[in-house]
């Protein structure tokens, strides 16, 4: 049955009214049809704002594999909702600057179709030779997840005396609470 929202509007003071005089006090009266409509319209309205502010744009560069790199995956299990490997990685001095950069990007493809277009985030951490802790770094503003594709992970150093580094790379949820990938790990050296 097609639902007038002319209807609505004469009904719904017309319930305030009476249901004021009777009890003595503001109250809705119990209707299931104009509370069936109000949530439908409000169900509606939710729906468009989540559409409306999602990203569906997903930058799936493709980048060569950089033979100085090693790549070293942990197992991966079955409850990995997502598996990332090893793309390339890439460490090297950037242009007009004393910094030097560190690019790690990984193929990534999800095991569970239900995180497809959702928003997720990842984690890259950098450690030294020694096992050190040098730097931890995400993905500014995450990324709409599909259903494979390539992530990039970047983060650069002032300190010019690093020159080798492991990486562990992992994806998480987007509130970075659950690890939902395998972990990757990779080492490099400083290019000339």
């Amino acid at each position: 049955m097609p639902v007038n929202i002319k209807d609505i509007t004469n009904v719904l003071p017309r319930n305030i009214h009476t249901t004021y005089y009777k009890c003595g006090r503001l109250a809705f009266t119990t209707n299931s049809k104009i509370a069936t409509v109000i949530i439908t319209i409000t169900l509606i309205i939710s729906l468009s704002v989540v559409i409306n502010n999602e990203n569906f744009g997903i930058n799936n560069d493709v980048y060569a594999q950089f033979p100085q790199a090693q790549q070293r995956n942990d197992t991966s299990n079955s409850q990995d909702k997502i598996t990332i490997q090893l793309n390339s990685i890439k460490f090297a001095p950037l242009t007009n600057s004393d910094n030097n950069q560190l690019k790690v990007l990984a193929d990534y493809k999800t095991n569970d179709p239900a995180l497809v277009n959702t928003h997720m985030d990842g984690v890259m951490k950098v450690y030294n030779p020694e096992g050190t802790l040098l730097k931890t770094s995400t993905i500014q503003k995450g990324f709409v997840l599909g259903e494979s594709g390539v992530i990039q992970f970047a983060t650069s150093f002032a300190d010019q005396t690093i020159r080798d580094v492991n990486t562990e790379v992992a994806l998480t949820d987007a509130f970075h609470a659950e690890k939902i990938s395998n972990t990757l790990k990779s080492s490099a050296s400083l290019e000339k």
